[in-house]
């Protein structure tokens, strides 16, 4: 299927298998703050597969695999760096980082403008430029929570009351340059990434977390379309 896309085995390194990733010094080779596991891979082919059988017509698979896509492993590994950001910080004043700025000298411009939004997406693809896990559109979540509300169950106030892979894999759009230390809301500075990227990462600087700047390596779009065919089906909406 030519919108399906298999992500490549050195995607999937668990912590375990790269241990490197835990060291407290600057290392080039540190994308983001939590590797991705294994399950985060599972939940996106299953959600795949829930999109599929809902344009078919099959409806109660559709259910099926999205009650089986709301991995607990998925929510641990998003919410446990995800609600406190400070923790994450590796180095608290590294030498020769931004610094954040009065709120004059700030870009006036605080959320990328549309057209920013999708020049960006077209650049990198529904793949976050940092850890390179599946993203999803908020819309998407939305339109299946309308038609599957017991098995894409959402709660905005409670994390844990929320879709685990819909949850994880929320498209983000992030300032790699904080906005508060004077990033641009531009296409040289924002850079498509998951809720825990974003989230996670908050207003403190790349170098802060100690993970690369992501904007040094080349955007590695995939084929995989964020299942956004379901937005576009003509029967997207229905189900009897």
């Amino acid at each position: 299927m030519g919108r399906r896309h298999t992500f490549a085995r050195s995607e999937r390194l668990s912590e375990r298998e790269a241990p490197g990733l835990e060291m407290t010094t600057l290392t080039r080779d540190r994308h983001s703050i939590r590797v991705p596991i294994p399950e985060i891979f599972q939940a996106w082919e299953l959600l795949s597969q829930a999109a599929d059988a809902h344009l078919q017509d099959h409806f109660a698979e559709a259910e099926t695999l999205l009650i089986h896509a709301n991995m607990p492993a998925v929510y641990e590994w998003a919410w446990v760096d995800w609600q406190k950001p400070s923790l994450n910080i590796r180095i608290p004043r590294p030498e020769n980082d931004t610094k954040k700025l009065p709120k004059d000298q700030l870009d006036p411009i605080r959320a990328p403008k549309a057209a920013t939004k999708r020049n960006v997406l077209a650049r990198d693809g529904h793949r976050c430029r940092y850890c390179g896990i599946p993203v999803i559109d908020a819309d998407i979540r939305k339109l299946l929570h309308s038609l599957y509300p017991a098995a894409v169950p959402w709660v905005s106030s409670v994390p844990e009351k929320q879709h685990a892979a819909f949850s994880c894999f929320w498209l983000q759009y992030d300032h790699v340059v904080p906005h508060s230390h004077g990033g641009r809301s531009d296409e040289d500075n924002v850079v498509i990434c998951c809720a825990l990227c974003n989230f996670g990462k908050l207003d403190y600087t790349v170098r802060q977390l100690d993970i690369a700047d992501p904007r040094t390596r080349p955007p590695q779009p995939v084929e995989w379309d964020g299942l956004e065919r379901l937005r576009r089906a003509p029967s997207a909406g229905l189900r009897s």
